[in-house]
């Protein structure tokens, strides 16, 4: 999104929109999907159980930094969510170099599992 872009949009939306306590806060997130974009097309079908991961932080992350590796599980208007927090360094380390999940928990390997069935 352009700089002019931007502010068309916040200038919309200006009239509906009230800062509260999180207005300053910065949520970044990366989601994931096949090639063909098969997670989003389902999810947009609207299905009784739908899936996805993602990758997100509360602020711009260092590599020493936090970050939650995220799978939503939505069933029946029911959102479950399975997370495990990672370093930066480690989350990357994981996705770029195909290292085994750093956490051998039962949401790590799920989490490990989804990546790679849907996302490798």
């Amino acid at each position: 999104m352009t700089t002019q872009q931007k502010r068309k949009v916040l200038e919309a939306m200006f009239p509906y929109m009230k800062l509260d306590n999180y207005g300053h806060t910065t949520i970044r997130n990366v989601y994931f999907d096949t090639d063909n974009y098969r997670l989003v097309r389902r999810s947009i079908e609207k299905p009784v159980y739908k899936e996805k991961l993602r990758i997100r932080s509360y602020d711009q992350a260092k590599p020493q930094d936090k970050v939650f590796i995220e799978l939503k599980k939505k069933y029946d208007d029911v959102v479950y969510k399975r997370r495990e927090a990672l370093t930066q360094l480690e989350t990357l380390e994981w996705l770029v170099r195909r290292t085994p999940f750093p956490k051998a928990t039962q949401i790590g390997n799920e989490i490990d599992y989804f990546f790679k069935f849907y996302c490798s």
